[in-house]
Parts: C-alpha cells; sequence; structure tokens
C-alpha cells in the first residue's frame, strides 16, 4: 500500500491515536503540512497544558477519555507506537479500510537528510546519543529524535539535505513501519524484554529486524558479533554488513585489541582509543562505542572526531549515572535499566560491592539468569514495587534481602547497609508503571532523594 506522498498531504483529514511526545509530534507535522487534523487519546489529556494548547491554537481538534466515531473520519491514521496493534480500535479502523501509519514511518516520509537508525534490547539511547554528538561535533546539520525522548514527527522539519538524521527505534516503532529507510542500520543486541506484549523472542526478534527490511545492496547494517540471534536475523540482509565486537571478522568491523578501541574500514585497520580512556564505563558500552564509531566512520566522519566525543562523552541521565559521592560510598542512578540483560551488563560494570535496588513492573522477565552476578558483585539485595516478591523467590539464598515499600525508604535502607567503598546501585531490571510515571520520573526521585541524606 502506498502512502500519501508529502505533497499530497494539504486538505487529507489525518486522525492521530495517542496524544503522549508521538503522537503530539505527529499532530503538529501533519498540521504544518496542511491537513485536517484530529488528535484523540482514550486517557485523560490536560487541555491547558503547554503543548496541547498549542495544538488547539494550530485548528487542531483534540478528544480525551475515550475515542468518539470522528476518528473515523479520515483518509488514514498516524499511530503512536504505545498502542499495540492488536487492539479493537485499530481492528475496526482495519476493517473499514482506514490506512494505518505508525509516528516513525509517517515522520520519514519528510525527511531530507541521511539516515542512520540504532535498535537492540540495550544500548539503544547511549549508542544514538554518542552518534549524534560525533555528527555535531563534525559540524553537520544533526536531527537526534525517534525514542530518545524528541519524536522524529516533531523533529524530521528540520532535517537538510547535508544532514543527518540519527534515530533510536523500538520495537513497538518498528512493528508499524513499511517504508522506512535507513542508510545505516545498527542492530546492537537482543535479550528477552517485552515478552508481555509479544509473547516470545521469535515475534521480538522478527520486529526488531524490521530496522533493516526495506535497504538496498547500497546500504549499511552494523551489527554485534557477539549475539547469536542478531547473526542468524541479520543473515538475510541484502545489505552490506559490518560487525562489531571483541573478535568479529571480515574487512569492515569494530574490535576491541590489546584494550584499543579499532576499526577495520574496507580492510584498512585504525586505532581509536584505550578502552580506560572511553568516557563511558563497562564493556557493553565499549561495544556502543564500536558501533557508533563504526556508523560515523561509513558516513565519513574524521578519525580524530571519534576520538575527540569518545573520550568527552559521558552518557546520559539514568544510564549508570554517578549521582553522589558520599562517605565513601558511590551512589549510582541506573533506572533506565528495565530489563535483566541491562542489570547483567550494569552489575558487571563494578568491583567494588554492590548494594541493589531493584525491582518495579514485572515484564515477564527470567530473573534467575542474574544469579552468577549476584554471587560475584552483590552485597545486600532491596527490592520495591510489584515484582518484589517473584524477585525475592528468585534470589532467595544468594544475598540477604530487604523488602521496601518506597523508594526512599529503600534508600534509607541502603544508607544503613553501605560502608566505605560500596556503590547503591538502582537497577531496577523492571518497568516503571507501578509506582512512577516512567523511568526517568524513578531516576528523578531517587537523585532527588540521594542528594538529600
Amino acid at each position: 500500500m502506498m502512502h500519501p506522498s508529502p505533497k499530497e498531504i494539504k486538505g487529507l483529514r489525518v486522525t492521530v491515536l495517542g496524544a503522549g511526545l508521538s503522537g503530539r509530534g505527529a499532530a503538529g507535522l501533519f498540521a504544518a503540512k496542511g491537513a485536517e487534523v484530529f488528535l484523540s487519546d482514550s486517557g485523560i489529556i490536560d487541555r491547558d497544558a503547554g503543548e496541547i494548547r498549542d495544538l488547539i491554537k494550530k485548528g487542531i481538534y483534540v478528544e480525551s477519555g475515550g475515542h468518539s466515531d470522528r476518528v473515523f473520519q479520515a483518509d488514514f491514521w498516524v499511530v503512536s507506537p504505545g498502542i499495540p496493534v492488536d487492539s479493537p480500535i485499530l481492528k475496526e479502523a482495519q476493517s473499514r479500510g482506514i490506512p494505518l501509519y505508525g509516528e516513525l514511518e509517517a515522520a520519514s516520509w519528510f525527511n531530507r537528510a541521511r539516515m542512520i537508525a540504532v535498535t537492540g534490547s540495550n544500548g539503544k539511547s547511549t549508542t544514538t546519543a554518542l552518534v549524534g554528538e560525533i555528527f555535531r561535533q563534525s559540524g553537520r546539520p544533526t536531527v537526534v529524535a525517534g525514542n530518545i525522548g524528541h519524536s522524529f514527527s516533531g523533529s524530521v522539519l528540520d532535517t537538510r539535505e547535508d544532514g543527518v538524521s540519527v534515530l533510536e527505534v523500538s520495537n513497538f516503532q518498528l512493528e508499524t513501519v513499511e517504508s522506512f529507510h535507513p542508510e545505516i542500520a545498527v542492530f546492537l543486541n537482543l535479550t528477552a524484554d517485552h515478552l508481555d506484549r509479544h509473547g516470545s523472542m521469535e515475534v521480538y526478534g522478527g520486529l526488531k529486524a524490521r530496522i533493516f527490511q526495506n535497504q538496498a545492496a547500497s546500504d549499511w547494517l552494523i551489527h554485534s558479533a557477539e549475539d547469536p540471534r542478531v547473526i542468524q536475523l541479520c543473515a538475510s540482509a541484502k545489505s552490506r554488513k559490518a560487525a562489531f565486537g571483541f573478535d568479529p571478522s571480515g574487512s569492515t568491523c569494530g574490535f576491541v585489541r590489546d584494550g584499543m578501541l579499532t576499526l577495520s574500514i574496507h580492510g584498512v585497520e585504525e586505532s581509536l582509543i584505550p578502552v580506560s580512556e572511553t568516557g563511558i564505563r563497562g564493556p557493553h558500552n565499549h561495544l556502543n562505542a564500536l558501533a557508533a564509531s563504526l556508523a560515523a566512520r561509513l558516513m565519513e566522519v574524521p578519525a580524530e572526531i571519534l576520538r575527540q566525543v569518545l573520550r568527552s562523552f559521558r552518557g546520559l541521565p539514568h544510564r549508570l549515572e554517578l549521582v553522589r559521592e558520599r562517605n565513601g560510598v558511590r551512589w549510582i542512578n541506573d533506572s533506565k535499566a528495565t530489563n535483566v540483560d541491562s542489570v547483567w551488563h550494569a552489575l558487571g560494570s563494578f568491583t567494588n560491592p554492590v548494594i541493589w535496588i531493584a525491582g518495579g513492573r514485572d515484564k515477564d522477565s527470567d530473573f534467575s539468569i542474574l544469579e552468577p552476578r549476584i554471587r560475584e558483585r552483590v552485597k545486600t539485595i532491596i527490592l520495591i514495587g510489584e515484582a518484589a516478591r517473584k524477585m525475592e523467590r528468585a534470589f532467595a539464598g544468594l544475598r540477604p534481602i530487604r523488602i521496601a515499600g518506597t523508594l526512599e525508604e529503600s534508600i534509607r535502607l541502603a544508607e544503613r547497609e553501605a560502608e566505605p567503598g560500596d556503590v547503591v546501585l538502582l537497577s531496577p531490571a523492571c518497568a516503571s508503571f507501578d509506582m512512577f510515571r516512567n523511568y526517568e520520573d524513578r531516576g528523578d526521585r531517587f537523585r532527588e532523594a540521594v542528594r538529600r541524606l
């Protein structure tokens, strides 16, 4: 099914489903292009909030608290990624013959820049932000958007032909792509996550693989050489492949040799910097740095720019973020670690004893996978949220376990347990929605409470 071209948008009736960040961005984009936009959300919207008020001023009709029949009076829908594709409202639209497009897909119709897209279970935001910073430092007009807190719809009209669009893309966004076509696709890893929505690793992995489904033989697919599932999925890609890992092969690849981040570009090796000098810690982040470096070098960014940024880039908030050091104890905010694999890497980033704060809303996770890491690194476990009892059963007998009713109580318990040289790590392995608006809210609350100690 061919989507309308940007020149055909003016005068069309567009329903945007979902008034979150993606939906608001899409509503503003299509209104700017002359469409008659109807924004509908099943939840309650604060119509006086600044961004919603601005959309209403632009002539966009906004409804909340449910979807009226007016949503069906549309030439097509733009659907926010948080809405499951099998939801009754989408099935009804399909039964009426209404074309449905995801927000990422619809935004990509207007992109004028060269495009790099990053996916994977873990490390997407860090890698996307690092790629974006490399291109900014190289002097190219750069848009960084997608699942990283800035919708592509809200940014795409800023793209330029001499610039680069760097996008973090989630499985939820990839679920609804049709023509989305990055020149460079980056597939970082694949571990169990979101199985509560997708049901199986096969479905979840298949959605991630859609990042390269429209690539041509002249495009590049940068992928993990450490993850067997990723290697298997990428085998079917039409594009050229560049692997990264601790010892990958190929004329174009990235690897660590003798403690040095190293690239091979068309058979020519380039040493970048020692891993000890990178601004982001942990072996998993060294892999992220290699993936980002490959993407930049394949778009002709000089290696010297890479070296500068790899040293200066300190990562993003809520990702192994040092909040403070007090009485010899380091307090680390890793609220973004919403799955088991993220916590595995987080625990592996420390050699000091860890007091680990975890818990939240379970995503059908197998917490027992963490047992070896807990035995190696963890001193005490403090659990919060809906998953606390399930996690307590999974970790019984490994280390002392405390149950806290609130995040603030968990911090007080950790303060009593901690001794000089210890690390207190918030790395939940769970979603945040049982107690917080999102992982950022959880991390902000942790940061504020720790700074009050």
